[in-house]
């Protein structure tokens, strides 16, 4: 087919997309996925740079050397999980807190929270990793989190006294980021951008019951259809069911 004809399939596939900001690599997967449409990425690129409809990159500044080593990649699910908290806000200007926890393997959200920034404590601040530990463990009590270790940040949420008696108490490993190192957290970064590109910003929220009900759906939407690159254009929920089959099938 002709530029033209790709054109019209490419915009198909975008108008389809459940996200606004999936680059030539989803789009050249999702064209051949669900069109049977088979174009290289090279062509697909060229065409959707000549009809505008790249999605924006941030261009890399020069960055200083890097304090730690290696990749904050673990092996499998479940061994390390990022949490993090950020801001957004309503209709009328007021602020809200989003928590949340991740998986660093699979980026599948665990657990997520809307509260009133003036009640931002560690203890809302633990209210995800709550969440994530009874997804996956079935149950909150002593020692039920062992062998998953929680990376976080230095905000005081997560500087608290009680946030760190909480971690020890459910058996949790205690894993904070590099200071001034805040890819040593970028798991949970990462998806932060992702939810404001495709979801925060898209929103005027009315209050945070709205805010709530909006993010609580797209949070799924994510978990069953953003599909990552690294895991071979998976989900990450696809992800963890293909390691839980696996693991069921060698036991």
């Amino acid at each position: 087919m002709d530029d033209e004809e790709l054109l019209v399939w490419i915009r198909r596939v975008l108008e389809r997309s459940w996200f606004a900001t999936e680059g030539t690599k989803k789009v050249h997967l999702r064209l051949r996925k669900w069109f049977g449409v088979v174009a290289s990425r090279k062509r697909v690129r060229i065409v959707m740079r000549a009809a505008g409809l790249l999605s924006p990159q941030r261009v890399e500044s020069d960055r200083k050397e890097k304090l730690h080593e290696g990749t904050i990649i673990p092996e499998t699910i479940d061994r390390l999980w990022g949490t993090d908290g950020t801001h957004f806000g309503l209709a009328d200007g007021t602020s809200l807190w989003l928590f949340a926890t991740i998986d660093h393997f699979s980026a599948e959200i665990l657990g997520w929270h809307v509260v009133e920034v003036g009640k931002g404590t560690a203890y809302e601040a633990l209210e995800p990793v709550r969440q994530a530990v009874r997804r996956r463990r079935g149950v909150l009590e002593k020692g039920v989190g062992e062998g998953v270790k929680i990376r976080h940040d230095w905000g005081p949420q997560y500087a608290a006294k009680a946030f760190g008696a909480e971690l020890d108490f459910l058996g949790l490993g205690n894993s904070p980021a590099f200071v001034h190192e805040p890819e040593t957290n970028g798991v949970i970064e990462r998806f932060f951008r992702t939810l404001k590109e495709e979801c925060l910003w898209l929103h005027d929220f009315r209050d945070a019951e709205h805010a709530r009900e909006v993010i609580g759906a797209w949070m799924e939407l994510y978990n069953e259809e953003w599909i990552l690159e690294r895991h071979g254009y998976r989900s990450p929920r696809e992800v963890r069911r293909t390691i839980e089959a696996t693991a069921a099938q060698a036991a």
